[in-house]
């Protein structure tokens, strides 16, 4: 039993870190390899971690960083994408499923979505549910890959890591070096070098 809470706390604690960090379903799949879990219930158990992570990061941990860390264009900038993001209930639904299933951080999403002051109830549901069916995907292939296909698929796990960590990255930066406003208003792409300004 004690693997499996160490399974959610981590999964609560890399998904309350503001910056880029290891996924979630990374150290999910560490821990059910080297404690032989069961990998539906880590799946599981690893999706509720991983959203209460979000919660407290979207919750308390945006307003406080965004504040100190990002000047005050760059969260008016950020709020105005939130605002276009998550405008209709059906559309935010869509998009934050469709998100949380791809094996993308959603730091960069819960940033937008918290300084745009979205409720809640509208981005933990369709997250919820797309993290579990993507991390349920990762962690399910990588067990049956890892348990049958074990020659070869040894070495490719730091690169797939290593490729999403700069996937990951890319998209964060673009929701910090883009000028927002510039593109959704004026279909003109515009990059801001200075976001703490």
């Amino acid at each position: 039993m004690l693997p499996y809470l160490f399974i959610y706390l981590s999964a609560l604690a890399v998904d309350c870190i503001p910056v880029f960090a290891p996924p979630a379903w990374m150290l999910m799949m560490l821990l059910m390899f080297k404690f032989d879990l069961n990998p539906w219930a880590v799946v599981v158990i690893g999706t509720a971690g991983t959203v209460c992570g979000r919660m407290i990061f979207f919750t308390y941990i945006v307003p406080w960083v965004g504040k100190k860390a990002v000047g005050k264009k760059k969260e008016a900038d950020l709020k105005f994408v939130g605002n276009k993001i998550f405008g209709k209930r059906w559309t935010t639904f869509v998009f934050v499923f469709i998100y949380s299933i791809l094996p993308l951080s959603t730091t960069a999403l819960f940033t937008a979505a918290s300084l745009a002051k979205v409720k809640r109830v509208l981005i933990i549901p369709p997250f919820f549910l797309g993290n579990l069916i993507g991390d349920g995907f990762i962690i399910i292939s990588g067990n049956y890959a890892i348990t049958n296909f074990s020659d070869l698929y040894e070495g490719s796990f730091d690169l797939k890591n290593i490729v999403l960590m700069v996937v990951g990255l890319i998209v964060m930066l673009l929701f910090l070096f883009i000028d927002w406003r510039e593109l959704l208003e004026k279909e003109k792409l515009k990059l801001k070098w200075r976001f703490w300004k």
